[in-house]
């Protein structure tokens, strides 16, 4: 089964607040908020709403290979080792960089925009099924999951001029590769976020890094339905709860981040 996720479709971006909840925690530390943001980003899908979602996430090692044609692979490459070593520490799920093609189940393609349809021919499939992320997006990101749920395969293609002359490169390493763990929804219901698109912040918010902690806690598993991830949120968040995980957010995904990287 495959999945396309888009990142950036070239929308205004506007500026959103966020309210306060009556025990003064901001409104994405609110369990309620964080379980509908949940099955909104994990379950959610754009681009088949008639069909039953299922929980998806990798249950092998991810091993990613890179290419580029476009220069700066320096450059591409130590964003790309930066990003990926915080993911794995966030889900303690292994993820591998600088694997052989022919090792790999995750290929990201930095390419030029105007090659952008040969490369989704040639590691993804037809283009002309691809005409609405060709138009709409600036990057796009697909998996392939089996019918238990479990992602077994990933592809990413980066257009970097096109990417940089939307000031959207950093965001398209960022939020692309975190969609292929398992949360490919976009939704502007779900604030502050990568997955919005009237984000203003390139980086993993705090409610991110609940959500992969969540997608890949004990208590859930690949395939499940809408009502049992639904079922099994309490005790994840309440595991969550009793570790800081979601009072300590804030602090805690920043550590080892792209982010704090990069000096910003």
């Amino acid at each position: 089964m495959l999945k396309i996720v888009l990142a950036y479709s070239l929308l205004t971006l506007i500026s959103l607040g966020f309210s306060q909840v009556s025990y003064g925690q901001t409104r994405w530390q609110d369990t309620e908020y964080i379980k509908a943001s949940f099955i909104d980003i994990a379950l959610g899908r754009e681009y088949e709403k008639s069909k039953e979602s299922r929980l998806v996430r990798w249950k092998n090692p991810i091993k990613v290979h890179v290419t580029s044609d476009t220069g700066d692979a320096y450059l591409q490459n130590d964003l790309l080792s930066a990003h990926i070593k915080h993911l794995a520490s966030i889900t303690k799920h292994p993820i591998l960089l600088d694997v052989p093609q022919s090792q790999a189940n995750i290929t990201i393609i930095f390419t030029q925009h105007k090659q952008m349809r040969d490369k989704v021919a040639q590691y993804i499939g037809n283009p002309k099924h691809y005409e609405v992320a060709l138009k709409e997006a600036i990057c796009i990101g697909t998996f392939k999951n089996n019918k238990r749920g479990e992602i077994f395969k990933g592809v990413i293609i980066i257009p970097v001029d096109f990417a940089r002359e939307n000031s959207r490169f950093l965001d398209c390493i960022i939020e692309e590769i975190t969609q292929l763990l398992g949360l490919p929804n976009d939704s502007d219901k779900v604030y502050p976020s990568i997955f919005n698109d009237n984000s203003i912040d390139s980086y993993l918010s705090p409610l991110d890094y609940i959500l992969l902690k969540i997608l890949y806690s004990p208590r859930l598993k690949a395939g499940m339905s809408q009502q049992q991830v639904t079922q099994a949120l309490d005790s994840a968040l309440a595991e969550l709860n009793q570790n800081n995980e979601i009072a300590e957010a804030t602090y805690r995904v920043n550590q080892h981040s792209l982010k704090r990287y990069l000096g910003d």
